[in-house]
C-alpha cells in the first residue's frame, strides 16, 4: 500500500508543479491491451473488463476505474437494485438514466454498492463520470441540490478512502468545493467530437471551444492538471495525432480515441504497437506449433522486434477495434476455405480501414475471384499455355533458394498500378500474373516462393522474410527488445535436462553419470547453470532403495554448488503432454513405468517441486523453473500450471542450424502462447538431435558450435544456450564434446547469465512497450530485458536527451543500445555520436547506475571473468571501488577499458 500511495502521491506532486505531467489513456472495451497501457502512467478502464489492478499495477502505471456518478447505467449489475425514486430523467444520447444524486440513500448505495467493491477489487484511483448530468434537469433550485449532493458524494469516498486518488470529468460548477481532494479535470471535446444522436464525428464549433477552453484555463490556474479528451474515426491516425498535438500544446494531457473508447488511442505518449496478429488454419495440427506460422513466420517477426499472437482461422475473428492495438495481420491459410468459416472478407476489410496492413502467406484463405474486393485484377483462368517463365523477379525473392516456377504457380492475380510486383510469371501465350507483391493494403507471397522443402524434409525461405514482412506490413523504424544480448555481450545461458542421473559411466569402476558430470564439468567451468531432476527416479513417492538414496545425496551436493541454480525435469518424464499425431501413432509409452501410476499435472509440477525444495536443495535456494519433457509440447492446462507453481519454463522448439542445413527455418521463434500462457522455447536443441536420438556419432554435440555461430551472423538471433542431458556425461566422446563446446563458448568472452534469467527476457520481451515521446522512444517493461537493437543508419543515442540510457556498441550492422535496471527508458537518437562518456560494453548484470555531472558510476555483477570497455574523452580516469588488489585498466584514445575477475564490483569513470 505504501508503495502505490507514493507512487500516486508522486504523480499529484509532478501535476502541481506543472513539470513534466503525468500520461494518462481511457480504454472501456473488453480485453484491454494490458502491456500496451503500461505505457501510460494512468489507464481509465471499465472495471467490467475483469482487470486486476493489483497484478496490473506497476513501478510505471496504475489503474483507474471508470465510474458514473450522475447516470445509472442498465447493463451494470447493480443496476436492478437501484430504487426507481432515484431516476430523475431519461438522457437519450447515450439510454441512460439520470440519478437524483442529492438522497442519502443513493449516496449510500453508491459508495457502499460501488466504490467499496472496486476498492475491495485493488482499485486506488477513480474517473468520476457524468458530473454535470444533473443540468439535463431544467429547474435550478433543484440543480442546487442536486450540486450539493455530487459535493457530498465525491468528497465522502476521499472520507472513507483518503488514499484514493480521483480524476473528475469537468464538473466544472463543484470544483470550488473539491478541489483539495481531486487530482485532474478531464473535459471531452475540445477540438473534434462525436455526437451520439447522429453518429457523427466532426469538429468543434469555435464557441464551443472558446467556453470549454475558459474552464479549462479556470482549473489550470486553480493548480490541477487538465486531461482532454478528443474523438477521431479509428482508421484517421494522422488526424488523431494532430489533434492530440493540438491539446499538448495548450498546456493539457491529451487523449484522442474513438467514440466508443475502445481502442488504444493518441496522448502525450502514442503506443507504436509490437504484436502482429497471425491468423493461422488449425487443421494442419493439434497445435499451433504444427502451423507454418509459427514454425516459420514468427521467428523473423520476432527478430525484427515484434511479438506473434496467434490466432485460430476456425475460432471467431477478434471484434473491436484493433487499430493501434496491432502492427499487423499475417495470414497464412491451409486451403482457399480457410477463411469462409468465420467471414474472414468482410473482416479484413474492416481492419484494412482502420490502416492496418494484411500479408497472406501461400494463398489467400478465400476463393481467387473474393480477391477483386482488395483491388486485385482476377484473370479468366485458361490453363498455362506451356512453360511457365519468370517475367520480373525482385531482388528480394530467391533469398536461401532460387525460386522455381511450375505450372501450377500460375495464379490467376495481377496487382493494380499503385502496388509493386516482386515476382512476376508468364506463359508461353504471354498471360502474366503476380505471384509476389507488395500491395497498397499489405502484400502477398503465393505458393510455392515462400517456403520451398528440398530434400530430406529440408526447408528453405524464397523470400527475404526479414525485408518482405518490414516492407510489406510497412513496419515503423523501431528500437526492438532483444533477448541475446546484454550490455553489448552475447549472452550464454546453460541448463541441463536429468535424463541419465542414474545411469553408469562407460569405463572402470562405472561411477554415477550425475556424479561424473559434476566432477568433470560443473565444478570445472563454474558457470551459472540450472541442473534438474526427474524426481520419481530420486525416491519421490516413496522409493526409499539405498540406490535412490545414493542418488539423492549427489542430487544434494550438486544443488548445493554456488552457481547451481534448480530445475524440475518433472516427476514421470511425460514423453507426450498432448494427443499429439506421434502420441497416437503406435507409442504406448507416455510416461516413466511408474508402478501405479497415473498422470497427473500436480504431481508432474508442483509436487516434482515440492520434493525438490523438502529433500534435496539447501535452505534459502528454490526451484526456479520447469524444464519440460519429452516431445516439449505441453498444453494450456500444463503452462498454467507451471505458472501457478510460481516457476518459469522452458524447453521445446527446433533450432538446428548447422553448416549442412543453413535455412533460417531451423531458427525457432523465441516461443509460443497457448490460451494466454507463454512456452518459452530454448534457445537451440540439446546432444540428442546432434547424435541422432543418441545412436550416435556420440561427439556429435560439438556441431552445436556451428548452430552458434550460425545464429550470430549475418544476425545474432539468439544467445549461446549449453543445454544438454546428464547422460553426455556416460561416454568418452559425448564428455569431450561437451568441453569442446564449453571451451569455445567461453574463448567468446560471454556474458553468462541463469536460464531464468533468459525466461524472465523473453517474458519482457512480451511485455515491453515502446511509445514515442518527446521526440524519442519511451520503453517501459518489467526490468528483466534490457537491450535495445537498432540498424546502424538509424543513428546513436543522444545521451544527453535520453534517459536510463547507459551506451551503445555495434555488431555487423545492428547498433545495440543498453538500458539501465528499473525497466523504464527514454531513447533519443541523433546524428552524430554524443559527447558525453557511455558504457560500450561488460559482461555483467548492472546493479545500479549513476550518470553525474563528473562521469558515471556503475555498481555490476559478473559471472565470469569479463572487460568493461568505457568510452570516454581524453582526460577521463577509470577505477575499480570495492578495494580488492589492482586491476589492470587501460586507455587508448577514448577506450578506457578494465579487466574484472566473477564477482560484485563497483566502477568509476571520473572526467575533469
Amino acid at each position: 500500500m505504501l508503495r502505490i500511495v507514493l507512487f500516486l502521491s508522486l504523480l499529484l506532486y509532478a501535476a502541481l508543479a506543472f513539470a513534466e505531467p503525468f500520461t494518462v489513456a481511457f480504454y472501456y472495451a473488453d480485453r484491454p491491451p494490458v502491456e500496451e497501457l503500461q505505457a501510460f502512467d494512468i489507464a481509465v478502464v471499465d472495471p467490467g473488463a475483469g482487470l486486476s489492478p493489483s497484478e496490473y499495477r506497476s513501478n510505471h502505471s496504475e489503474l483507474f476505474a471508470y465510474v458514473s456518478v450522475g447516470e445509472a447505467e442498465p447493463f451494470r449489475s447493480y443496476y436492478a437494485e437501484m430504487e426507481s425514486a432515484w431516476l430523475l430523467a431519461d438522457n437519450p444520447a447515450w439510454k441512460t438514466k439520470v440519478l437524483d444524486v442529492a438522497n442519502p440513500e443513493y449516496q449510500a448505495f453508491f459508495l457502499e454498492r460501488i466504490i467499496d467493491p472496486l476498492w475491495a477489487a485493488g482499485y486506488r484511483g477513480f474517473f468520476l463520470d457524468t458530473l454535470d448530468s444533473y443540468l439535463l434537469l431544467n429547474d435550478d433550485q433543484r440543480q442546487k441540490a442536486l450540486q450539493k449532493g455530487l459535493i457530498t458524494m465525491v468528497r465522502g469516498i476521499k472520507e472513507r478512502y483518503p488514499e484514493a486518488q480521483l480524476i473528475l470529468n469537468r464538473g466544472f460548477e463543484i470544483l470550488d468545493e473539491v478541489r483539495d481532494v481531486t487530482l485532474a479535470v478531464a473535459a471531452e471535446s475540445l477540438f473534434r467530437r462525436f455526437d451520439p444522436l447522429t453518429g457523427i464525428y466532426g469538429e468543434v464549433t469555435e464557441a464551443d471551444r472558446r467556453w470549454l477552453l475558459q474552464r479549462l484555463n479556470e482549473v489550470r490556474r486553480a493548480g490541477l492538471p487538465v486531461i482532454g479528451i478528443d474523438y477521431v474515426p479509428p482508421g484517421q491516425r494522422e488526424l488523431a495525432r494532430a489533434t492530440a498535438g493540438q491539446i499538448q500544446e495548450l498546456g493539457f494531457i491529451p487523449w484522442v480515441t474513438d467514440k466508443d473508447l475502445a481502442s488504444l488511442g493518441v496522448g502525450a505518449v502514442e503506443v507504436i504497437p509490437r504484436r502482429i496478429l497471425g491468423l493461422y488454419d488449425g487443421s494442419e495440427g493439434p497445435d499451433p506449433v504444427y502451423s507454418n506460422l509459427q514454425r516459420y513466420a514468427v521467428m523473423p517477426l520476432n527478430h525484427l522486434g515484434y511479438q506473434v499472437e496467434l490466432h485460430d482461422l476456425r475460432q471467431p475473428l477478434p471484434s473491436g477495434t484493433l487499430a493501434g492495438r496491432y502492427a499487423g495481420v499475417v495470414v497464412w491459410p491451409n486451403s482457399d476455405s480457410s477463411g469462409g468459416r468465420q467471414g474472414l472478407a468482410p473482416w479484413l476489410e474492416r481492419i484494412m480501414a482502420e490502416g492496418i496492413k494484411v500479408v497472406f502467406l501461400d494463398r489467400f484463405g478465400l476463393p481467387i475471384p473474393a480477391m477483386t474486393r482488395f483491388g486485385l485484377d482476377v484473370l479468366t483462368p485458361t490453363g498455362p499455355a506451356g512453360e511457365v517463365r519468370i517475367a520480373h523477379r525482385d531482388p528480394l525473392v530467391g533469398y536461401e533458394i532460387a525460386p522455381r516456377p511450375r505450372s501450377s504457380s500460375l495464379m490467376p492475380v495481377r496487382v493494380g498500378l499503385q502496388d509493386r510486383s516482386l515476382l512476376a510469371l508468364k506463359d508461353d501465350n504471354g498471360t502474366l500474373s503476380d505471384a509476389v507483391a507488395i500491395t497498397s493494403w499489405g502484400g502477398y507471397a503465393l505458393e510455392p516462393f515462400v517456403i520451398r522443402e528440398t530434400v530430406g524434409d529440408r526447408a528453405h525461405w524464397v523470400i527475404d522474410p526479414f525485408a518482405f514482412f518490414q516492407q510489406a506490413l510497412r513496419l515503423p523504424l523501431v528500437a526492438a527488445p532483444d533477448v541475446t544480448t546484454e550490455n553489448g555481450v552475447r549472452m550464454l545461458l546453460t541448463h541441463i535436462d536429468a535424463d541419465g542421473f542414474e545411469s553408469r559411466v562407460e569405463r572402470p569402476g562405472t561411477p554415477l553419470a550425475a556424479t561424473e558430470l559434476r566432477k568433470r564439468i560443473l565444478e570445472r567451468y563454474r558457470l551459472p547453470t540450472t541442473f534438474s531432476v526427474i524426481t520419481s527416479t530420486l525416491g519421490d513417492r516413496g522409493d526409499v532403495s539405498d540406490e535412490a538414496a545414493q542418488w539423492r545425496e549427489e542430487a544434494r551436493r550438486i544443488f548445493a554448488l554456488p552457481f547451481i541454480e534448480a530445475g524440475s525435469h518433472t516427476y514421470s518424464h511425460p514423453f507426450y503432454w498432448q494427443d499429439s499425431p506421434e502420441a497416437k501413432e503406435g507409442y504406448t509409452e507416455k510416461y516413466l513405468p511408474i508402478p501405479g501410476y497415473s498422470f497427473n499435472l500436480e504431481t508432474e509440477i508442483a509436487g516434482s517441486i515440492r520434493f525438490m525444495e523438502e529433500n534435496l536443495l539447501p535452505p534459502g535456494k528454490t526451484v526456479k523453473l520447469l524444464q519440460w519433457s519429452g516431445d516439449c509440447m505441453p498444453g494450456a492446462e500444463a503452462l498454467a500450471a507451471a505458472y501457478a507453481a510460481g516457476v518459469g519454463n522452458i524447453n521445446g522448439g527446433n533450432t538446428t542450424i548447422t553448416e549442412s542445413d543453413r535455412s533460417l527455418t531451423s531458427v525457432a521463434p523465441l516461443g509460443v502462447a497457448r490460451d494466454g500462457y507463454y512456452q518459452v522455447f530454448a534457445p537451440n536443441q540439446n546432444e540428442n538431435v546432434y547424435t541422432n536420438l543418441w545412436t550416435g556419432p556420440f561427439y556429435g554435440y560439438r556441431r552445436v558450435i556451428e548452430t552458434f555461430r550460425l545464429t550470430d551472423s549475418p544476425r545474432r538471433l539468439k544467445p549461446i544456450n549449453i543445454y544438454y542431458h546428464i547422460y553426455s556425461a556416460t561416454k568418452e566422446a559425448s564428455r569431450q564434446a561437451l568441453e569442446d563446446v564449453y571451451d569455445w563458448a567461453l574463448s567468446q568472452r560471454p556474458h553468462a547469465i541463469y536460464t531464468s534469467s533468459y525466461v524472465d527476457k523473453v517474458l519482457d520481451f512480451n511485455r515491453t512497450v515502446v511509445a514515442r515521446q518527446q521526440g524519442g522512444w519511451l520503453i517501459r517493461n518489467a526490468g528483466a530485458l534490457r537491450q535495445l537493437r537498432l540498424p546502424k543508419t538509424a543513428g546513436y543515442p543522444d545521451l544527453a536527451q535520453s534517459r536510463h540510457v547507459l551506451g551503445w556498441s555495434d555488431q555487423g550492422d545492428s547498433r545495440y543500445v543498453h538500458l539501465g535496471p528499473g525497466g523504464e527508458a527514454l531513447l533519443v537518437l541523433s546524428a552524430a555520436p554524443s559527447r558525453l562518456p557511455y558504457l560500450q560494453s561488460i559482461g555483467a548484470e548492472i546493479l545500479a547506475w549513476d550518470r553525474h555531472d563528473r562521469g558515471i558510476r556503475l555498481e555490476v555483477e559478473a559471472h565470469l571473468p569479463t572487460t568493461a570497455t568505457f568510452v570516454a574523452p581524453k582526460g577521463c580516469r577509470l577505477r575499480e571501488g570495492t578495494d580488492q588488489p589492482p586491476f589492470s585498466i587501460t586507455a587508448k584514445g577514448s577506450l578506457h577499458t578494465i579487466d574484472l575477475p566473477e564477482g560484485r564490483h563497483v566502477l568509476e569513470l571520473l572526467c575533469p
